[in-house]
């Protein structure tokens, strides 16, 4: 019985709309932590654009019969646990900064990685276009807070 290979855009399309979910998720949690309100304004400002970066996947996902799937629970609930405790000790702007930062690299690296893997197996460019966009929001984003710290 011959198995069917994974499908590369498919692939590189779950990872984009997995990985702007925790993007959103993350940031979500940690903005009733966000006391100053330039931070809080900027945080809102990253939710919204992962907003739109998840509809795009959506509705790319769509267009190619490919249904989203939900971010795991156990995966929420260990972001959101680390969140707590991490701003149980230091809910400073400049930890919750450092914090978004790690947050931005982690999701911009793996995204990357995919991108690199599906593009060798031959994924759709409109699809490797849009997440190394995504890769750029992210790493963008990462630089931009570095100033609070």
């Amino acid at each position: 019985m011959e198995t069917k290979k994974p499908d590369p855009t498919e692939e590189l399309l779950c990872e984009i709309y997995r990985n702007v979910q925790m993007g959103t998720e993350s940031v979500a949690d940690v903005i009733p932590k966000i006391e100053d309100k330039r931070l809080l304004t900027d945080a809102t400002s990253e939710i919204e654009c992962y907003g739109r970066y998840t509809s795009e996947a959506a509705g790319m996902m769509n267009d190619r019969g490919i249904r989203p799937q939900q971010l795991a629970a156990h995966k929420k609930l260990s972001a959101k646990m680390g969140i707590a405790m991490n701003t149980l000790v230091d809910s400073s702007s400049g930890h919750i900064a450092e914090m978004l930062i790690e947050g931005n690299h982690m999701g911009a690296d793996q995204l990357d990685g995919e991108i690199c893997k599906c593009e060798k197996a031959g994924c759709d460019s409109e699809v490797s276009s849009f997440a190394r966009r995504v890769v750029a929001y992210e790493r963008s984003e990462a630089e931009r807070l570095k100033s609070y710290l």
